[in-house]
């Protein structure tokens, strides 16, 4: 005979409370065991559990003398607790006719004898029980044993109410946090599965930072709360009956078991895929992009377990960066990750030193008679130890930090400065400056120029400020404001690489640019790319029309000049022209550059 209890008036509110605390489906813990293992020397029993009794099972969170981890719910003893508040006693199971034919005892591990004590929380709520347990029945339990296996049933509890305390607990969802994550991880280690699949601990980025910070700002923050609490409940709703943690603002972890990263991969795809379902919050539907990071538990190259957080961000960062829905953390992933720090903390030191930012100079000429007009300033940088950096590794690690900002401020000091130097000895070269899109949404960027621009002797004709189409696409409008203020102190703008970004009429109607730089694509294709050349023509008519010098960047063969030349082009630059070069070698290279491009043609 097998028993299915009736279920009660608060049986969902007892499961959502089980399912709350994470207990279901960890490891081992250690206080646990301790706990039963003392109790089989109180008791005099062969076994001892911590059953927790499931919607269709009962589940040990620890067992001293039971092989299998959990058994059906129709087979448990303890399901018979969950109906009071009293220990339930059977001396012998084979007179109980509600466990006679029980196959846990008419089968392994043949049970005799069962004493239980409830599981109960604050709320009284039960959520299994302590019990001890024999292969041969007893003649009897007697108060004071009742009252000892009370006591083991609370001190269960005291351990369990600890697990989920402000230590132990996120305050906003009540999930398990960061803190209690880091330490099962170490548990799951120490308990992995023999049937030879792998653990994996994995991260679940709910939205990022950057959807998150926008739903604040628009709804408030007791909104953005409501939807992280519903993200999290999805979830674990997603994953069964595996426990969830919340290790930062919108990330989730679970561990997850897989026989080898492809099967993890799978695991992934469909977690990726029921959680990418669009989901409502007060009315308003979301559909954030969900990213997945995962990294492998136990294996000898294994990051320690207090790293796992740490790496586990590290995917994420790098399944966000490379628009995947996941990554698999990897030693190289954390090297990459290191660089990128060490990197970010050189910037300062390499602000202040005399040695190791550089501006090279590209010369930029006029195609029809090859005369030089100006020159781009470029930044290189020489680490002492890490060698040549270059600026398109550190330039975007900095745009992340309010370093870019300082960056921004040592090129334009660097650059008057040596276009000063230019001036004195009679040449009069237009300096190219390329800022980011940060630097123009900065409120004081202007400020910073009138004054540099003030403490210098420099023509502010003769400097010329580069922006890309995407710094205007995002926030045309405050950026506009900035360009005009820097057109009237007298600066030249440029907007470089047209053609690649948001390109469309209407800014280029409102944005105050002189010159219009077409990117290298179109030109390291000449003459054999019929659609660029096409729009190429469409592009130098369209910039003369708007009273616009053009410029090509990318020159590198003298069929390119030619061709750019002869359809009106302005102005051009490239490795057939000059390479970047040091200040020191600029003054060389003029006097007998018009030259030698005019007898190369």
């Amino acid at each position: 005979m097998t028993f299915s209890p009736p279920v009660l008036r608060s049986e969902n509110e007892r499961l959502a409370a089980l399912r709350e605390l994470c207990l279901l489906d960890t490891p081992t813990d250690p206080a646990f065991d301790e706990m039963t293992l003392l109790a089989t020397h109180v008791f005099g029993t062969s076994m001892a559990l911590i059953s927790l009794v499931d919607d269709g099972r009962q589940w040990f969170k620890s067992r001293i003398g039971m092989a299998v981890r959990e058994t059906p719910r129709s087979q448990a003893f303890c399901a018979y607790a969950l109906h009071s508040t009293e220990p339930l006693i059977v001396l012998d199971t084979l007179q109980d006719i509600r466990f006679a034919d029980n196959p846990l005892v008419t089968g392994s591990p043949g049970l005799r004898f069962y004493a239980g004590a409830p599981l109960i929380t604050k709320e009284g709520l039960c959520l299994g029980t302590f019990c001890v347990l024999d292969a041969a029945p007893r003649a009897a339990f007697d108060a004071v044993q009742v009252t000892q296996l009370r006591h083991f049933a609370r001190l269960a509890m005291m351990r369990i109410e600890t697990l989920r305390s402000i230590g132990y607990a996120d305050p906003l969802t009540q999930l398990p946090n960061r803190t209690r994550f880091l330490e099962d991880v170490a548990l799951w280690i120490n308990d992995a599965p023999d049937d030879g699949r792998r653990l994996f601990a994995v991260a679940i980025d709910v939205c990022g930072h950057g959807y998150l910070q926008q739903m604040q700002s628009a709804f408030g923050a007791d909104y953005a709360d409501g939807f992280l609490m519903a993200a999290s409940r999805r979830v674990s709703q997603a994953l069964g009956p595996a426990p969830v943690y919340r290790i930062d603002s919108t990330v989730m972890a679970c561990v997850l078991a897989a026989r080898d990263e492809a099967a993890l991969e799978e695991q992934l795809r469909g977690l990726q895929r029921r959680l990418s379902v669009p989901c409502e919050h007060q009315g308003i539907p979301h559909a954030p992009a969900v990213a997945l990071g995962a990294v492998a538990l136990a294996t000898p190259d294994a990051v320690p377990t207090a790293d796992t957080a740490r790496v586990l961000g590290a995917a994420l960062a790098h399944a966000r960066a490379a628009h995947r829905p996941w990554a698999i953390y990897h030693p190289q992933l954390d090297a990459a990750q290191q660089r990128a720090f060490r990197i970010l903390a050189a910037i300062p030191g390499a602000l202040t030193a005399d040695d190791q930012l550089q501006l090279h100079y590209q010369p930029r000429i006029d195609l029809a008679d090859g005369v030089c007009t100006g020159v781009e300033a470029l930044l290189r940088w020489n680490h002492p130890e890490l060698g040549t950096i270059s600026p398109g590794e550190f330039i975007p690690l900095a745009e992340k930090t309010a370093l870019i900002g300082d960056i921004t401020a040592w090129v334009v000091r660097a650059a008057l400065a040596q276009a000063q130097v230019w001036h004195d000895a009679g040449l009069r070269l237009t300096v190219s400056l390329n800022v980011s899109a940060l630097d123009l949404a900065t409120a004081g960027f202007a400020d910073l120029l009138d004054r540099l621009l003030g403490q210098s002797r420099v023509d502010p004709g003769l400097i010329e400020i580069e922006f890309t189409e995407s710094a205007v696409a995002d926030d045309p409008l405050p950026v506009g404001v900035q360009l005009r203020r820097l057109r009237a102190l007298g600066l030249q703008i440029a907007i470089d690489d047209f053609g690649t970004g948001h390109s469309n009429f209407s800014y280029l109607k409102q944005i105050p640019a002189t010159i219009l730089k077409l990117d290298q694509s179109f030109v390291r294709t000449l003459p054999t790319d019929m659609h660029d050349v096409t729009i190429l023509c469409a592009m130098i008519r369209l910039g003369h029309e708007f009273g616009h010098r053009v410029v090509a960047e990318g020159i590198e063969t003298a069929q390119a000049y030619e061709l750019l030349a002869s359809w009106g082009c302005d102005e051009g630059q490239g490795y057939w022209i000059a390479r970047p070069m040091p200040a020191a070698q600029v003054a060389d290279w003029l006097a007998p550059a018009a030259q030698r491009l005019r007898a190369s043609r």
